[in-house]
């Protein structure tokens, strides 16, 4: 009986131990398991600004951000001539920052007179008083102390009962009841630690007044600057009137209308517009120093591009704004192209500069139907245009398509760089897609005209994957 009983004891120890070896090993498969990270899968590929770095803490300071707006108005003419409006929030929360701008005013002047003494200043400050909404003007004048004076008024009478007014509106009041002086570029700076608001009441008001704004704005040729909040109305504002946001407090995150986040990266959000191309473009080129230039559109005329014109226009308003900002001196030219449907004879139309901005945008408009072929336009274009001695030239092609294959005519991606080479041209281009398959999604000879001529290119936002160039016609 005894050895019965010590038998089963044995068996019993067996068994939970194997119970507790399989416990055991279910246990670290699970850790194993849990142990192995996927990574996600990328659903979009995004272009990432190589100057773009991880976000520092702002720092709030008032009189360097008026100082910085300063030497934007000043940096480029050598004797220029600097008008900057003030539309300030003038509620009692605003106290504190007011006494900070009415101090640093000289620090903006200081900045100002060491390139010119020919500047003025006028206000427009905002408030509400029982929900009831006021706006008091200060007409141009030359004499800083006015204003100054006119800070100090604001600070004193902002009781208990004064509260943030309609900003939006004194923007659109300040647009449209000062007189601008011709070849200024206007500096209007916001100034407002609240929401922008509206009066107007229709349904999207807010966008429709901010789309007034941005008209206003382009049609003076006033820069639209904020000393603010958080908030995308005035990321967004600055960025389309080519101005500056500052933070009004160190509480304040990054407010960039340029930037967008996707996970742990910043991106360029100027490559989702076509808009914001056409503006970085500019800004890239400005700051190449490129002296006189002669910057002409190879503008794909075909009917897809109908849907991308009037983006086209609001783009050519912004660059036109950078390059007088700059005091760049200028000329428009274009060369479209397109061809009949099925692999037609192409048709390339030259139009040597001086073209007004206005006269682009007619020619960017009513495009063909058919199909376009880049190669012709360049190989047999850029040499038409015979640019002034003194003069560089700059080329900025603007399709929606892949380059087309043109070896029947003996015309390939290398010859046609090599013309723009000839031409000493630098070279831009918002182009096609090849394949989305490909490790590179643009199309080469875009790519590559852009890379060898010191430009930049871009994808057009909207732009269909489609067969390209093969590698025959890259030799």
């Amino acid at each position: 009986m005894t050895f019965v009983k010590q038998g089963l004891v044995c068996k019993w120890d067996q068994t939970v131990w194997i119970c507790c070896l399989l416990a055991i090993g279910l246990l670290v498969s699970a850790l194993q398991a849990s142990a192995q990270v996927r990574p996600p899968r990328r659903k979009h590929r995004i272009m990432v600004d190589p100057r773009a770095k991880e976000e520092k803490p702002l720092k709030a300071d008032i009189g360097a951000s008026l100082k910085d707006i300063a030497k934007r108005a000043t940096q480029h003419a050598q004797n220029p001539k600097v008008d900057v409006v003030f539309i300030v929030d003038g509620s009692r929360q605003m106290s504190r920052h007011i006494a900070a701008l009415e101090n640093s005013l000289i620090d903006m002047l200081t900045v100002m007179e060491a390139k010119t003494m020919d500047y003025r200043f006028a206000l427009v400050s905002f408030h509400s008083v029982y929900g009831e909404p006021r706006v008091n003007f200060h007409q141009w004048t030359f004499d800083y102390l006015s204003i100054e004076s006119a800070f100090e008024d604001m600070r004193v009478e902002s009781g208990n009962n004064v509260e943030s007014g309609y900003g939006l509106d004194a923007v659109v009041k300040g647009l449209s009841e000062l007189e601008f002086r011709e070849e200024v570029v206007t500096q209007f700076v916001v100034i407002t630690n609240s929401r922008m608001r509206t009066s107007w009441t229709e349904a999207q008001a807010k966008s429709k007044i901010s789309g007034q704004i941005i008209d206003l704005c382009r049609k003076n040729d006033v820069q639209l600057n904020f000393i603010g909040i958080s908030e995308k109305i005035q990321a967004e504002l600055t960025d389309q009137t080519n101005g500056m946001w500052y933070p009004i407090d160190s509480n304040q995150r990054r407010m960039d209308g340029q930037r967008i986040r996707s996970g742990g990266t910043i991106a360029d959000k100027a490559l989702l517009r076509i808009d914001g191309l056409f503006k970085r473009i500019a800004e890239n080129l400005v700051a190449s120093n490129p002296g006189k230039v002669d910057v002409v559109f190879v503008f794909d005329y075909s009917l897809s591009m109908q849907t991308k014109t009037d983006p086209a226009c609001d783009g050519l308003d912004l660059m036109v704004s950078v390059f007088n900002a700059a005091g760049l001196d200028y000329r428009f030219g274009m060369i479209r192209f397109w061809a009949a449907v099925g692999g037609g004879e192409s048709t390339v139309v030259i139009t040597k500069p001086p073209l007004e901005a206005e006269q682009v945008k007619s020619l960017f408009r009513l495009p063909k139907n058919g199909d376009e072929h880049l190669l012709d336009a360049i190989i047999e274009g850029v040499p038409k245009l015979r640019t002034e001695e003194g003069r560089n030239l700059v080329l900025i092609i603007v399709t929606d398509e892949p380059t087309s294959k043109r070896s029947e005519k003996g015309y390939t991606a290398g010859k046609a760089i090599s013309v723009c080479r000839g031409a000493f041209a630098r070279v831009y281009v918002i182009g096609g897609v090849t394949s989305m398959r490909s490790n590179s999604i643009g199309d080469n000879f875009q790519q590559q005209v852009a890379q060898v001529t010191k430009g930049e290119h871009y994808i057009m936002p909207g732009a269909l994957a489609r067969q390209g160039i093969g590698a025959d016609e890259r030799r």
